[in-house]
């Protein structure tokens, strides 16, 4: 970028200006005009109110962006403004929930040395954490946060900050402004730009998956998922140790500060003339990278220091981690598989379809017939796919299975022989909310498949502190031989995936389903429903409680 086309300036309360210069230096940025505004807790309202507003009009170009801290800031009319609040410029998201809550006074390292409790009047407002957040290496600001802890009588806590992610996000807004600037003044198509915005943004979205890992394997893991999303190269592959000297492809060594953590190599593009605008863009995500595999890093050694009060932290963590999984199996599932061997199929039924008008012998035609039939069956597993398309997507919830057996099961069984008894007492379960079709799954397997049964019975009984919900039928039941095998995929006379998928989807909250009849007596299937995902339902509520 040509610093002569900068058309966007950067208003920074003097206390933030140091945090400023450090986040764009040795980028292309690093000459954008900065004009400095004093602290509102310098001067009097009104004269810093003066002084603020001056500094506002001083600055050239047609679009800035204002960086201070969490108080207003008046922002005339006239031109756009992004706004970059401390301390949310400088934190993660995960990073700024551990930190805020009730009573907690958070200020960058900028804000000490000038600041005064007078000033501000904070002993009287309810503080009882005064966090400080070390953005530059000044131990006079150290001084100042341990004074004003003990001035206002708050636990006084210094928190490290890295200014990547302030970079990160300081650099995204100026490359947009600029964007924006160019094509309002000059009315020209900036595709390149355009490509390079689109990929920040993606990039952006993603990096949160990769900053909510725990581990370095983790992390590595999702980096290489989301090399592959945003580049699409056909070999991508990371070590811990440098690669060999002459390695052909992008190498991509990812640090944290003078530290080199893990090396990445990325070869074999689709597009090889855009190998140079895939290295500028990945290299402007090194730094985050290396910053989540530090934060990871701590976070291994705190869980090793605080394993047993943590305890509770890494449960949800996993179930978060089950989740997440689930979500991307059936992305890649939906969104990558399904759309494209559909168009195929039907290419194929199309063109099997002409073939069998063809003047050819009964042979061929009927060989014809047998491929084209198929070809129909893929296609409707393949359909078959879109009712579980939202698998995992959205995060578990309680549902009372009682109403839900009553709306989906009882409209199934009256177009068939079977009678239904719905004898489940008032419990909730925590599930996929794709509960209705493992219902409904479950419900037409039963008339597909217990020929001569007269009734489907839903029931529950507790074993333990876990709950047992029991599906059964007086139909032929299933041979021992194949209780296990009816939940593989492709089994079955149908398309297959019927039974397999209701055990995935019980499995994203650990309950698991097992078939466990009599043969010839009729089939019975058993939820296992663990401790903690089952609740007996208030009296005369929706709502559940355990007992």
């Amino acid at each position: 970028m040509n610093q002569q086309e900068t058309v966007v300036g950067i208003l920074v309360c003097r206390n933030l200006r140091d945090e400023v210069i450090a986040a764009l230096r040795g980028t292309d940025y690093e000459r954008v005009p900065v004009t400095t505004f004093p602290s509102h807790t310098s001067l009097h309202p009104t004269e810093w109110k003066r002084e603020y507003l001056r500094s506002f009009r001083e600055i050239q170009g047609s679009s800035l962006i204002l960086v201070s801290c969490g108080c207003s800031h008046p922002i005339p009319a006239g031109r756009e403004v992004v706004h970059l609040r401390s301390p949310e410029a400088f934190l993660s998201d995960a990073e700024l929930g551990r930190l805020s809550g009730s009573g907690v006074y958070m200020v960058t390292s900028g804000f000490m040395t000038p600041f005064s409790p007078e000033i501000i009047q904070l002993k009287d407002a309810g503080i009882t954490r005064f966090v400080h957040l070390r953005t530059r290496n000044d131990p006079d600001a150290d001084t100042g946060a341990a004074m004003i802890a003990a001035e206002i009588g708050a636990e006084p806590e210094t928190y490290p900050v890295d200014l990547s992610i302030f970079s990160l996000r300081l650099r995204m807004e100026l490359l947009s402004a600029n964007l924006k600037a160019e094509r309002l003044n000059n009315g020209i198509k900036c595709q390149n730009l355009e490509s390079q915005v689109a990929d920040y943004t993606m990039a952006f979205d993603l990096l949160s998956d990769i900053a909510n890992a725990t581990t370095m394997d983790e992390i590595s893991v999702r980096i290489e998922n989301l090399l592959l999303l945003l580049f699409s190269p056909s070999v991508i592959e990371y070590q811990y140790t440098p690669f060999p000297e002459g390695t052909d492809g992008i190498i991509l060594p990812i640090r944290n500060g003078p530290e080199l953590m893990a090396w990445f190599r990325m070869d074999g593009f689709s597009t090889p003339e855009h190998t140079e605008r895939y290295r500028n863009t990945v290299e402007f995500l090194l730094p985050v990278f290396g910053l989540a595999m530090m934060n990871a890093r701590i976070y291994q050694q705190l869980l090793v220091a605080n394993e047993e009060k943590d305890g509770v932290i890494l449960r949800l963590r996993e179930m978060q981690e089950a989740l997440a999984l689930a979500n991307k199996k059936i992305n890649l599932l939906t969104a990558i598989t399904r759309h494209d061997i559909l168009n195929d199929v039907t290419v194929v039924v199309a063109y099997l379809g002409l073939a069998g008008d063809l003047p050819l012998s009964d042979e061929v035609k009927s060989t014809f017939q047998k491929l084209n039939e198929q070809m129909v069956s893929i296609q409707r597993k393949l359909e078959f796919t879109k009712d579980y398309q939202d698998m995992g997507l959205q995060a578990p919830a309680w549902h009372m299975v009682r109403s839900l057996v009553t709306s989906v099961s009882a409209p199934i069984v009256k177009a068939g022989s079977l009678s239904l008894r719905n004898d489940l007492p008032d419990v909730g379960i925590l599930t996929d909310p794709m509960l209705p079709k493992i219902i409904h799954n479950l419900t037409q397997n039963a008339l597909f498949h217990a020929r001569g049964a007269t009734y489907l019975r839903w029931s529950a009984y507790e074993a333990g502190a876990d709950l047992i919900i029991s599906i059964e039928d007086d139909g032929p039941g299933v041979p021992d031989n194949r209780k296990k095998s009816i939940f593989k995929p492709s089994f079955g006379r149908s398309h297959g995936f019927g039974l397999y998928l209701v055990k995935e989807i019980l499995a994203i909250t650990g309950i698991t389903i097992e078939e466990d009849g009599r043969y010839g007596e009729g089939a019975r299937f058993l939820i296992h429903v663990p401790e903690g995902r089952w609740r007996r339902s208030l009296p005369g509520t929706e709502e559940t409680d355990r007992i």
